[in-house]
């Protein structure tokens, strides 16, 4: 895959909020083949990408573990400080901002802008880019790829596309949409954009599932062997 550098970083929002239900426990702890956990597999990729600043949203029970700092060896992962109602991290990979969605339970769309409130407007102007942590191989480059394509052809959202699968990450321009994500409720998260704005909708296909695939059960453990 070519590689781009030097590209203007938009600040990224990762999803780390949701309940695991299917999985039975919280599966962002969960240890992969390298001994890194889930949720530092996703910082890594995420912090070494163009994304600047990262927003990482996290459910009260994830955020409590994040708090205690006692599981994250292989990322150094610890809170610095507390502003705004958010939190500043610092990793081996670089720093961020963790906030806690206390009405996770409402759906994707409410992490979504949980996310968002930690955002300045000024910080908002070139794109904003939504992703997931439970996508163990998606890459930095990856990232980055839909980064430069976004600013380089300006679509109002910009969706990696998988065997007829939308993915993540999605870019979506704020200024666009400054009305419509407001309103925005439920499980739906951007889909509610990319249904009801076809016109404003680049797909770009991708050649494997690291846009699509995430860990959901106990038996999707079973590929992540193939981590290296």
């Amino acid at each position: 895959m070519r590689r781009f550098t030097r590209i203007t970083p938009i600040p990224g929002i990762i999803l780390a909020a949701g309940s695991s239900e299917r999985f039975g426990s919280e599966k962002l702890l969960i240890k992969l083949p390298s001994g890194e956990r889930l949720l530092e597999r996703a910082l890594k990729v995420h912090l070494l990408s163009s994304i600047s600043p990262l927003i990482m949203v996290a459910s009260p029970s994830l955020g409590g573990v994040i708090r205690e700092g006692t599981l994250f060896s292989t990322s150094k992962l610890a809170i610095e400080k507390t502003v705004n109602g958010w939190y500043g991290f610092s990793s081996r990979w670089g720093r961020g901002r963790l906030v806690i969605n206390e009405d996770f339970q409402k759906g994707m769309s409410s992490s979504i802008h949980k996310g968002l409130s930690c955002l300045k407007d000024d910080e908002q102007g070139d794109g904003v880019l939504v992703s997931l942590s439970d996508l163990p191989f998606l890459t930095t480059e990856t990232i980055n790829f839909f980064i430069h394509k976004y600013l380089v052809e300006k679509p109002g959202i910009l969706v990696p596309l998988f065997n007829d699968t939308t993915g993540h990450p999605v870019i979506f321009d704020m200024a666009l949409f400054k009305e419509d994500i407001p309103g925005i409720e439920g499980d739906v998260g951007l889909r509610f954009l990319i249904r009801n704005y076809p016109d404003q909708v680049t797909r770009v296909p991708w050649h494997d599932d690291s846009v699509t695939w995430d860990v959901d059960t106990q038996q999707d453990l079973e590929r992540l062997s193939e981590l290296r």
